[in-house]
């Protein structure tokens, strides 16, 4: 006789940073939502949330309110938001670690259909359907990866329609993203969490789960939890975005030097950032700075390189033809363009689909 496995236990991880006012108004969602999970599963719940040296009251606020689940981690000086989520992951107690941005508003159900995907012992992350706070813009679905010319396109978002999705379909996506999505702590432990090189900022998620991928781990998609996004809300509020653009390019660079094996695509990539390095000469996009910031790290970039290579379960190639074929299925619903991601705004509109403008409320 099989004796059932235990419910999951779950620990949320929220990273902030002078997000005192985020706090107040979404992380009692949060509490909501793990009120419902514990109360219908009767598995321990925890929500660590991790103060990177804020210079509001952020802590002081939270001892005071004292929510239900909730830990503070007080950092006392700022390290960015790699080297701050990895200091939660370290701190968290239990089975799944939910990563949360500080803006998240989750919807009360929104955890019991990430959960389910754990029973695959390769799930290493599910990212939530995320939309835009206010609307039913979309801020995060699935996505696709292609490597073009020796760089991963990774910003190709797709969508499904449940009543023509195959019911035992799996929905593969190439990022898990850092804001809201639910983690296998243990494989998390395992990677290391987040590589710190990246911060402060952006592409931790990618180079994240790309490094899953090529460990032979899933990654996927789940259109059934819903949360709702204030996008950027903190990054945007503290950095000018010639700095956030800059930070973008340079991390992007440095995933590539860790993790893009193929012999043929890595000089596609060489050859690559030699004409975009001549371009910026002219455009002044802020390519060259960002190379230069990269180049500074190029020792532990390569150092990391060598490690990934002897631990790969997947090539390169391996990884992009997962998501070949995901892009033919015919359920799936692909959008690159604001135009493109308005006509199926449309459409789910017209099919009467789950959006944000009729389910804000709900969430609250």
């Amino acid at each position: 006789m099989v004796t059932p496995r235990k419910p999951f236990s779950v620990s949320v991880v929220i990273p902030t940073y002078n997000g005192k006012a985020l706090l107040a108004r979404f992380l009692p969602s949060v509490v909501t939502a793990l009120r419902n999970y514990t109360a219908a599963t009767g598995a321990p719940v925890e929500i660590l949330v991790v103060d990177d040296g804020s210079q509001d009251d952020t802590v002081e606020w939270l001892t005071a309110v004292a929510f239900d689940f909730v830990r503070v981690i007080a950092l006392s000086v700022n390290r960015g938001f790699a080297p701050t989520c990895n200091r939660g992951f370290a701190a968290a107690h239990h089975d799944l670690i939910w990563l949360l941005n500080n803006d998240i508003q989750v919807t009360p159900d929104a955890l019991f259909p990430l959960v389910e995907h754990f029973s695959t012992p390769t799930v290493f992350a599910v990212a939530s359907r995320a939309l835009r706070l206010g609307s039913d813009a979309i801020d995060g679905a699935g996505r696709l990866g292609r490597c073009v010319r020796g760089y991963w396109k990774v910003f190709e978002g797709y969508d499904v329609f449940p009543d023509e999705m195959p019911p035992e379909a799996i929905l593969p996506t190439f990022v898990a993203s850092g804001g809201y999505s639910l983690f296998d702590a243990a494989k998390l432990r395992a990677l290391g969490g987040f590589e710190e090189l990246l911060a402060p900022f952006y592409w931790e998620d990618v180079e994240l789960c790309y490094r899953a991928w090529k460990r032979g781990w899933e990654v996927r998609y789940e259109p059934r939890s819903l949360v709702f996004h204030q996008s950027s809300a903190t990054i945007k509020a503290c950095f000018e975005a010639r700095t956030i653009e800059v930070a973008a390019t340079r991390n992007r660079m440095l995933m590539h030097w860790i993790h893009l094996h193929d012999t043929r695509w890595w000089l596609a990539h060489l050859a690559m950032t030699g004409l975009l390095l001549l371009a910026d000469i002219v455009t002044q996009r802020g390519y060259w700075q960002a190379f230069r910031q990269a180049w500074a790290y190029r020792q532990l970039a390569f150092q990391r390189r060598r490690e990934e290579q002897a631990h790969c379960r997947r090539t390169d190639r391996e990884v992009a033809a997962i998501f070949a074929t995901v892009r033919q299925r015919h359920y799936v619903k692909t959008f690159c363009s604001p135009a493109e991601e308005m006509a199926l705004r449309a459409a789910w509109r017209k099919s009467h689909f789950r959006t944000g403008t009729t389910n804000n409320k709900a969430a609250t």
